[in-house]
């Protein structure tokens, strides 16, 4: 008896330890900050270098489209230059270079074809980066929601371990004042003895579960150290709704909402368009021809190295011969006298030879062409996908709010069975061994319920996903909505 007693004083001694550090098993819990759903995802996102990162290749290809415009304004600048140069015959011979300053100088050039789809390029390129943040947001928010429920999971059950043992700890108190009666014998007493000690690996297993769960939580918001934990209210509600039944018939109703939300799916028909608009330019060359203006008002100075020539004339002399004089080549050589000039030149060149199907603009618009089926393909394939993982997220979502309602009933059916279980005991009515199943049914039970809930909440997580959305009601909104 005094073994037994040692026995029981280790047991209660250890249930007291375990429940003071079971609550949280890397801190207490008092040193851990509380933190809603909404305030985890933003902190999430607020962290994310992947966030950070989309966000910034979309701020990058908005300016893309400001540099496709930027292609219908002429270049406007000034210029100075110095020429050098020489020659034994010729006009070159007569000056040695210039100076030349250009006050205003203006350039333009375009081919239609190629702006037009340049913009269009830069545009669905946004398009796709914009796609992109919202594809990683979505999946922040998803980790999130799934780390986040995983922790009140793992919580939970450490909760369940703890109300199990002392439950079986009253039993096995129970147990020992029959046996000391005479009313049961020593075999009750050791069953009842085991029952309680095979729970302490389950307690050890749901702690380190909850370690783990934290780290991961606090590491989904991009956190080094653990610092939140999760606020366990959002579990206590009473309702969890579902829409239409027939899983078929809520498929038809949100797959062209997903169709047109899914982040993957846009970009792929972006993808696919860009490759379009790739060909459109390549096919430009020889489509259009390329309009060039440009034009300037500057100062230039010559410098002459021979501006007169003597040479023979048909001046007759006084006696009516021919004579010899100057020609004056000023004008061909210059004076060395700054003088203001002006130019413009308009033209439209046509590049032929992009006709030629081995020209290098012909194999970039075949190349394109290809990478524009290619994305084809695979906006089919993405979209079978979608509609099998609607399919399976919703199931799941039915499957654990039938879960949550079975389990809620089972929980208080048990906890009354256990209630009568205990008395009939305590009368002789029943063996300990089914006084101990149902003290089984009732844990069981809270875990079911408690799984139905994680699973509810992962399944709806996943759906938001899956359709591309973060708004509820697009999920819950079809007919008999309940």
């Amino acid at each position: 008896m005094k073994s037994y007693k040692k026995i029981m004083v280790i047991i209660f001694l250890g249930i007291a330890f375990s429940a003071a550090a079971h609550l949280d098993p890397v801190h207490a819990k008092s040193t851990l900050k509380t933190i809603n759903l909404e305030e985890a995802i933003a902190l999430a996102k607020q962290n994310s270098h992947d966030y950070k990162i989309a966000l910034q290749r979309q701020k990058g290809d908005s300016e893309k489209v400001n540099q496709a415009w930027g292609m219908l304004l002429p270049v406007i600048e000034s210029e100075a230059s110095m020429l050098r140069q020489g020659a034994d015959t010729g006009f070159l011979s007569m000056t040695d270079g210039q100076y030349d300053i250009r006050v205003v100088q203006v350039k333009f050039g375009i081919n239609p074809g190629m702006f037009y789809n340049a913009l269009q390029m830069s545009r669905k390129a946004y398009t796709v980066s914009t796609e992109d943040v919202k594809k990683i947001k979505s999946e922040i928010e998803y980790n999130v929601i799934e780390s986040y429920f995983n922790l009140i999971l793992a919580e939970e059950m450490i909760t369940i371990r703890n109300e199990t043992i002392a439950l079986l700890a009253e039993n096995l108190k129970d147990v020992n004042n029959l046996y000391k009666t005479g009313s049961v014998p020593r075999y009750d007493l050791l069953q009842a003895q085991v029952q309680l000690k095979s729970q302490e690996p389950l307690l050890i297993e749901a702690e380190n579960r909850y370690r783990l769960a934290l780290d991961m939580f606090n590491y989904q918001m991009g956190l080094d150290e653990t610092i939140y934990r999760a606020d366990r209210s959002i579990i206590e509600k009473n309702t969890y709704r579902a829409a239409e039944k027939d899983i078929d018939a809520f498929v038809a109703r949100v797959g062209g909402i997903a169709l047109k939300n899914r982040p993957e799916i846009v970009q792929l028909k972006m993808k696919k368009e860009i490759a379009g608009h790739m060909k459109n330019i390549n096919d430009a060359y020889y489509l259009w021809p390329t309009f060039t203006a440009g034009g300037y008002y500057g100062f230039s100075k010559a410098l002459p190295n021979a501006t007169e020539a003597y040479l023979p004339t048909k001046d007759m002399g006084p006696g009516g011969e021919a004579g010899l004089g100057y020609m004056n080549l000023s004008g061909i050589a210059g004076d060395g006298k700054w003088q203001d000039n002006w130019q413009v030149r308009l033209a439209a060149t046509y590049r032929w030879s992009a006709l030629l199907p081995f020209d290098s603009t012909r194999a970039q618009a075949r190349e394109a062409k290809a990478r524009g089926l290619e994305a084809e393909e695979e906006l089919i394939k993405v979209k079978r996908l979608i509609t099998i993982s609607i399919k399976s997220s919703y199931s799941s979502l039915l499957t654990s709010r039938q879960a949550i309602q079975s389990h809620r009933e089972n929980v208080e059916k048990a906890k009354e069975g256990l209630r009568i279980a205990r008395e009939s005991y305590r009368a002789g009515v029943i063996k300990n061994s089914e006084l101990l199943g149902a003290q089984m049914a009732l844990t069981q039970a809270q875990a079911g319920y408690i799984n139905g809930v994680n699973g509810y909440y992962q399944s709806l997580a996943k759906l938001r996903k899956d359709i591309g959305t973060d708004d509820d009601t697009t999920i819950f909104g079809g007919e008999g909505n309940e």
